[in-house]
């Protein structure tokens, strides 16, 4: 029994050994590095990255107590592992910004990293965009920056500098104050416009450090006037210009879409005043500007916006869209015409006057009108061009749509020489059509035949004077498309003022435009002579300059206009 206790105890201090030694050999977790980590700084940008290589006694986890950091894996295996840290954001802070990584083993928090990310220098604007009524406002931009030293700028398109003012001390303050001031001047369109720009910092050496985001300042249009007076300003005359040659060419300029305060303010008659001067703009008008004789009518619309729900004097209609086409009640335009007494008199004056109507919108749209007969059926001059204030007065856009579509189309009766490839050949009953407009010497810029020894300007081709390149950079030939017609139909020149409004008329625009006025102005007396035709031209040739060269994709939006309507309607007599 004895012996059975003493083996008994023995077997009990054996296990208990055996447990104690068991415990012994079990391996603490631990988590080794394979290179540095006293200096874990990630880069400014999104997705900066670090990679740390180790090895794990035990099965081990990631977490982070920041947002702006991703961990790739966040668990893992015994053995050699490795850990991605990224920046899933860009640090604009302006700071230089911390966060801790722990790392685990068998769920023991054994390391804590660490990591840094380097600061971007950031421009932050407080509201980037700005709603301003039409009357105008002072608005103060602010924004946040980290830089303390810097050349701040202001970057922006050209057409902001014509009603945004910034404030003038820019380049210096603006980066100790965090602010900018804009006064925005009133809109005098009806239209809505929104101006873009971004503050800029530069180094003393003109390096961009900084760039803030896009600024927007979107400002209503004017809202629409209404006349309060329709009788008492209607329907004056005044004669803005009397000719010195031959018996007088009539041009009679009236607008619609203008109030009694745009007469009384003197406004209309700077607008028609400035459409008197772009007629006279482009040779050979504008060496024969003695000849003519220019009135302005006043005409008081209730409205001073076009479209349904308005009201104006000759009830202008824009197509809109992109269609450039404008309506307007013709019978109206004929009868105010017809306010010029010398013109309400003499039937043969009223036949050969150009009414030309200047609608009170910057809208992109031109249309003319000729084809006008008589009671017995004849066919005269008179044409009525519409041209609305593209752009502004000033606008080298309302200067060549007015030459376009008013000395063009309307007083020389010239056809587009634009064409488009989706408009294919020219029918044979358009060129019968345009064929007839010919006999009335009209339609003389472009032709149905390629044929240089054919075409209706050939004697320019065989004259040496009109060979070569000419100052604008054109040549005289024939060239493909026109009408609108891809093909069947042959200009002059490449470019001109019937093609895309730019380069001036071309010779046998010119030729057209010399004969029509010298026919009015001296009547059936007057016999036309090439020669003295082209002494007179070779002296007044268009010569190139900002004006003349400048691109109509720039100010015209690469649009063409509506071609002229040939009506073949009947005047009204007043």
């Amino acid at each position: 029994m004895r012996n059975m206790k003493t083996k008994l105890y023995f077997l009990l201090l054996c296990v208990f050994v055996l447990a104690a030694c068991s415990k012994d050999d079990e391996e603490i977790p631990s988590i080794q590095f394979n290179s540095d980590i006293e200096n874990l700084i990630l880069g400014a940008e999104k997705d900066s990255r670090l990679t740390l290589n180790f090895s794990s006694t035990h099965s081990w986890q990631a977490n982070t107590d920041a947002v702006w950091i991703t961990i790739s894996p966040a668990q893992g295996n015994t053995g050699n592992s490795s850990l991605a840290i990224f920046a899933k954001e860009e640090n604009r802070t302006g700071e230089i910004r911390e966060a801790t990584v722990t790392l685990s083993a068998d769920g023991v928090p054994i390391k804590e990293l660490k990591i840094s990310q380097q600061k971007k220098d950031v421009l932050e604007v407080k509201q980037a965009t700005y709603n301003v009524p039409a009357e105008g406002m002072s608005i103060q931009i602010e924004f946040a920056t980290n830089l303390q030293e810097g050349i701040s700028k202001i970057r922006y398109s050209q057409d902001v500098q014509d009603w945004l003012i910034f404030n003038d001390n820019v380049s210096t303050k603006i980066l100790l104050d965090k602010t900018l001031n804009v006064k925005v001047l009133p809109n005098p369109s009806r239209a809505e416009r929104t101006a873009t720009f971004q503050i800029v910092i530069e180094d003393a050496a003109g390096k961009q450090l900084i760039e803030s985001g896009t600024i927007s300042i979107i400002q209503k249009g004017a809202g629409v006037g209404t006349s309060t007076d329709l009788e008492t300003d209607d329907g004056k005359v005044v004669k803005l210009q009397t000719h010195s040659k031959g018996n007088g060419i009539p041009v009679v300029f009236m607008g619609d879409g203008f109030l009694d305060a745009d007469i009384q303010s003197g406004f209309y008659r700077k607008v028609m005043e400035k459409g008197m001067e772009y007629f006279f703009s482009e040779e050979p008008v504008k060496s024969l500007r003695e000849y003519f004789d220019v009135w302005m009518v006043t005409a008081v619309s209730l409205n001073d916006a076009f479209g349904e729900g308005y009201s104006t004097k000759f009830s202008c209609w824009l197509e809109g869209g992109k269609s450039t086409l404008i309506k307007g009640d013709e019978k109206i335009v004929q009868y105010y015409t017809q306010a010029v007494d010398e013109i309400r008199t003499n039937a043969e004056m009223f036949y050969e006057t150009m009414s030309i109507v200047i609608l009170n919108t910057e809208t992109y749209a031109g249309t003319t009108y000729f084809g006008y007969g008589t009671e017995d059926d004849g066919v005269v001059e008179y044409a009525i061009g519409y041209c609305p204030i593209i752009g502004g007065m000033e606008s080298e856009a309302f200067r060549q749509v007015l030459c376009h579509e008013c000395i063009g189309h309307g007083f020389a009766k010239l056809l587009d020489e634009y064409s488009y490839q989706s408009m294919g050949q020219i029918p044979a009953k358009e060129i019968e059509s345009n064929q007839i407009l010919q006999t009335f010497g009209w339609a003389m810029n472009v032709d149905f035949t390629g044929d240089k020894s054919q075409v209706i300007w050939k004697h320019f081709l065989e004259d040496e004077r009109y060979a070569g390149t000419d100052a604008l950079g054109e040549t005289l030939s024939t060239y493909e498309g026109a009408c609108t017609y891809w093909s069947g139909a042959w200009r002059p020149t490449n470019e001109s003022m019937m093609r895309n409004n730019i380069h001036g008329f071309n010779a046998p625009s010119r030729e057209a435009i010399y004969k029509r006025i010298m026919r009015t102005a001296y009547g059936t007396p007057w016999q036309y002579n090439y020669e003295e035709f082209v002494k007179f031209d070779r002296m007044h040739l268009p010569q190139p300059t900002r004006v003349t060269t400048r691109n109509v994709e720039q100010i015209g939006k690469g649009r063409h206009f509506a071609p002229p309507q040939f009506v073949k309607r009947t005047l009204v007599n007043r």
